[in-house]
């Protein structure tokens, strides 16, 4: 490899300690779910069939940007889907759920309610992709389409969410958290109709955070 070995070896730690983080917040059930890293010059991404709550560094596979498997076992099926992200945005990282709740408000919503003036750390609404299979092309196009269009998280239809983020933390914290804003969401309306927020209510939000210095 070109990069330094130990950066590599650094950031595949990085992303297994990601995956066990997740199931440990029950988002893999039954091995779903996978996640990826970007280094300078390869992409970092778990292998087909892992169980997250069990992962280790040998079982993230080293990619060229390009898809060619520079070490490591054979990748997620999703993979596409992960180097479609980094092909089309700067994102450093890409974590995708099958998350009880974003699954349930994904076969309902095609946008994701204003719940909560937290989803600005998300970058404000988010968009349900349509529906298709799973490991295939139009999926990854699809989700890449939607990343290149600003949105850092976007739900799936009858599947789950990807985030993406700036770092694996991150990722990690955004999956986090809207399967949280799912919760919410469900929650609010099995008693009633969510008060909902508007666009220029997450502006403002965005403002005072600006202003609080929240964003440093």
């Amino acid at each position: 490899m070109a990069e330094s070995t130990a950066d590599v070896l650094e950031l595949r730690l990085d992303v297994a300690l990601a995956c066990r983080e997740l199931a440990s917040h029950g988002l893999a059930l039954a091995g779903a779910g996978n996640v990826s890293a970007r280094s300078d010059e390869y992409v970092l991404v778990t292998r087909a069939g892992l169980r997250l709550e069990s992962a280790t560094s040998e079982d993230v596979t080293v990619l060229t940007l390009d898809g060619d498997v520079v070490d490591g076992l054979r990748p997620s099926s999703e993979t596409g889907l992960h180097l479609g992200v980094y092909r089309r945005s700067s994102a450093r990282a890409v974590v995708h759920t099958h998350g009880r709740s974003s699954v349930a408000v994904g076969l309902v919503s095609d946008r994701m309610p204003l719940v909560h003036y937290n989803l600005v750390r998300l970058g404000g609404a988010i968009p349900t992709v349509p529906y298709f299979l799973f490991g295939s092309d139009e999926l990854a196009a699809a989700v890449g389409d939607q990343v290149a269009e600003g949105f850092g998280t976007v739900l799936l239809r009858n599947h789950g969410a990807v985030s993406t983020a700036g770092s694996v933390a991150e990722a990690v914290e955004h999956a986090c958290l809207i399967e949280w804003l799912c919760d919410v969401h469900l929650a609010a309306s099995s008693l009633g109709t969510p008060a909902l927020l508007s666009e220029d209510d997450l502006l403002a939000v965005v403002e005072q955070s600006m202003r609080l210095s929240y964003g440093r």
